[in-house]
């Protein structure tokens, strides 16, 4: 129930059913129709994902009682629901309440700003990071700040980033948990300790946009971990969630200058002023119907992630259309599709001889929703196409979007 309007989750029936049997398709296909509906196939929830219903009726129903006529009454009404996502979210993974932030890369210029500030001196700190950070979260550290690459195997490999910190001595840590390009998960809690060994003043931070809502968030050992609400959260954009190390607190005023929030978190990472106070109620309302799920909303995704690979694999095989894909434990290229086992909810796939940004572009009219992402290794750009499987979604809608993906290829001429 939720504390603003008292409503209680929709679906809740068909989510308790799928908690006990998991395997059964029916149950869903309900989901989907009453949470996710329509025809559109959104296989890009890593960008941003189509919010539940139970989250639009919440952002709706915040608004009961002509609160848009009433500005004291929204600002009550928003701090209540910031109040309940806050909660939710530390009842979910633990620690502290985050901040509730307007977004990941906004969370980070802010972070990039306050550690500017401390760090200060006349030599630009180092922010030693990967090859596989989103933009957004590499602009924000581009101004007065130095940066240096871990390669590639020193992200499997904690000892030989803890060699590399202590030829190095960095400032800042920034990897993320999952990388946006090929969906890898990252040993961050490893990698944090071994770097901080090294140099052990050093403030680590993690980006787990692409990971909240598929594994918990990599709290242990860092200084901040941003995130995003509007991923595989499936709540509304505009919102974030981040959390704050005591020491981060402490060492960096910028953050907690002004009045405290309410749950003492930082209160120079969340909006101020007046801004849409509804995407709170979506939030806990997204948060509600994740812990609703569980663990049978991730093993869904995988089991669909590897089917959809298994599928794709067999079919650009059969048009003789070259083809690797990208091992998500590994990061390296393979000849064969990953398995459940090693998968989350997201496949990437190369495709060398093809202009995968005119195939993404060619699905759009269809109602399907892929992502082109450029990624670069070893000085080289590689374009590939990343999707994502929701836990919502059918094999019969997924095989559509598949269909239509492998006719595209043809008429998408060679890169």
């Amino acid at each position: 129930m939720t504390e603003a309007s008292g409503r209680r989750p929709a679906g809740e029936s068909v989510l308790g059913a799928l908690r006990e049997r998991p395997e059964d398709q029916d149950l869903w296909d309900r989901l989907r129709v009453r949470q996710f509906p329509g025809a559109r196939i959104n296989l890009d929830p890593g960008s941003i994902a189509t919010p539940a219903q139970a989250v639009r009726a919440a952002m709706q129903g915040f608004w009961d009682d002509e609160l848009f006529a009433y500005p004291e009454g929204q600002v009550q009404r928003g701090r209540a629901e910031r109040r309940r996502a806050r909660a939710l979210a530390a009842a979910l993974w633990g620690g502290d309440p985050p901040a509730l932030t307007a977004g990941t890369s906004e969370a980070l210029r802010t972070i990039a700003s306050a550690l500017r500030e401390r760090l200060g001196g006349s030599e630009a700190p180092l922010v030693l990071t990967s090859g596989h950070e989103h933009p957004g979260a590499t602009a924000a550290f581009e101004p007065g700040f130095r940066a240096a690459i871990l390669p590639d195997t020193a992200l499997r490999d904690p000892a030989a980033a803890g060699v590399i910190a202590a030829a190095q001595r960095p400032a800042i840590l920034l990897l993320s948990q999952v990388t946006y390009t090929i969906g890898q998960v990252i040993p961050v809690r490893e990698i944090a300790a071994a770097v901080r060994a090294a140099a052990p003043e050093v403030f680590v931070i993690v980006d787990a946009a692409q990971a909240l809502g598929l594994v918990p968030p990599a709290l242990t050992g860092a200084d901040f971990v941003v995130a995003s609400g509007h991923k595989w959260l499936f709540g509304p954009p505009g919102v974030g969630l981040a959390w704050a190390s005591t020491r981060a607190r402490s060492e960096l005023p910028l953050l907690t200058a002004g009045e405290a929030s309410e749950e003492g978190g930082c209160v120079g990472l969340e909006r101020r002023g007046a801004h849409d106070f509804s995407v709170y109620a979506g939030l806990a309302a997204a948060l509600d119907l994740h812990a609703a799920l569980g663990q049978v909303a991730l093993k869904r995704s995988r089991t669909l992630a590897a089917w959809l690979a298994r599928e794709l694999h067999e079919r650009l095989l059969a048009a003789g259309v070259a083809h690797q894909f990208f091992d998500p434990v590994t990061g390296e290229e393979r000849e064969t599709p990953p398995t459940a086992e090693g998968l989350l909810a997201t496949v990437s796939v190369t495709l060398p001889a093809v202009d995968v940004e005119a195939v993404c572009a060619s699905l759009q009219p269809a109602g399907i929703h892929v992502r082109c992402v450029h990624e670069r290794r070893a000085g080289k750009r590689t374009s590939l196409l990343r999707l994502g499987t929701p836990c919502y979604e059918s094999t019969a809608r997924v095989r559509r979007a598949v269909d239509a993906l492998v006719a595209a290829v043809p008429h998408a001429g060679r890169a």
